[in-house]
């Protein structure tokens, strides 16, 4: 089955026509990835910012990024469905949308950078947490964090216009 015949099965089923053909429920979702985006982001933005100390100076990185953990988990599970659904209902329409698609890979690049700074940087943040300056893995990560995540949110605002 070709991915345009998948695309059009979502976009036909139940929920997402529900989704469409409702006058609340798709405002409903887009607030809610929204709300999703700002917990999300804003966490990441506290963290990425911090390693780069331009927050924060004294704060150990290692216990802000723990203590904001769960709120980026819960903003990224808010986004996710809340994305879901609003892709479902629109899917036919917007799955060739260059944005959409240059928005998929950012967020699999900002994916990556998550995943990669947890793997290899984060493990040690306790020997770095009392240090002037995060280490240059981290503050790396972190420019990359704010670059693409900052990119997701825009290339996602430039969907509904192109």
């Amino acid at each position: 089955m070709s991915l345009s015949v998948l695309i059009q099965h979502l976009y036909d089923s139940p929920l997402a026509t529900a989704i469409r053909e409702s006058e609340t429920l798709f405002p409903v979702l887009q607030t809610f990835h929204i709300v999703g985006t700002i917990l999300l982001a804003g966490a990441i933005a506290i963290v990425d910012l911090t390693l780069l100390r331009v927050l924060f100076p004294g704060t150990a990185p290692e216990q802000l990024i723990r203590s904001l953990l769960p709120i980026t988990w819960l903003g990224f599970g808010v986004m996710l469905v809340s994305g879901g659904l609003l892709f479902a209902a629109q899917s036919a329409r917007i799955y060739t949308n260059f944005f959409m698609q240059l928005k998929l890979g950012l967020l699999a690049i900002a994916l990556i950078n998550v995943a990669l700074f947890h793997a290899t940087t984060f493990r040690h943040a306790v020997r770095w947490s009392d240090a002037r300056e995060a280490p240059a893995s981290a503050r790396a990560f972190a420019a990359a964090s704010l670059v693409s995540w900052t990119a997701v949110i825009v290339t996602g605002r430039f969907i509904a216009y192109f």
